[in-house]
């Protein structure tokens, strides 16, 4: 009985995104990784949650020198309207809105609140290049060492995201 659940729950297909969402629909179901200036690795792992009505991204830093790692809910937030909350192993939060356009996600200004109560602005975007790979741009005047532009590429090998779940 046991088996035959396990194999009904693999053949599954992955829940479709919500309307409103579609623009995030590349990333669904992939890993993708990108290397910051400073050589530490990142790595994104996207899938959708509660029935497709959200897409969940969890991501790890590795190669520097300690762990980091981060989660972000992406969202409908109305008509039109996309939005996220991310939280990260530091304690830090961000929440926000974006919004998709022929460049590809404009978040805007996000503003980042650390653990300590710190709040940093950053502007980000991120732009699809091909179908393996998009950029992320970052600038902040609060921290100009976030200042970059990271391109990250669809992670075909089995990936692990955080010490208790592996994708």
């Amino acid at each position: 009985m046991l088996t035959m659940l396990i194999a009904f729950a693999a053949a599954e297909p992955a829940p479709v995104l919500r309307q409103g969402l579609e623009p995030l629909a590349f990333l669904s179901g992939q890993c993708w990784r990108g290397e910051f200036k400073t050589g530490e690795q990142d790595t994104h792992c996207f899938e959708p949650v509660y029935g497709g009505q959200h897409l969940r991204d969890r991501h790890e830093v590795t190669g520097g020198k300690g762990h980091y790692a981060g989660e972000t809910f992406y969202s409908v937030a109305g008509p039109g309207a996309l939005g996220f909350v991310y939280f990260n192993s530091l304690g830090g939060v961000s929440r926000g809105s974006f919004k998709a356009g022929p460049e590809g996600l404009n978040f805007g200004d996000e503003q980042y609140r650390g653990a300590d109560g710190r709040q940093i602005t950053l502007s980000v975007s991120w732009r699809r290049v091909g179908d393996d790979a998009y950029e992320v741009v970052t600038r902040s005047a609060d921290a100009p060492a976030m200042d970059g532009t990271v391109v990250y590429r669809r992670v075909s090998e089995p990936v692990t995201v955080s010490k208790s779940r592996a994708i």
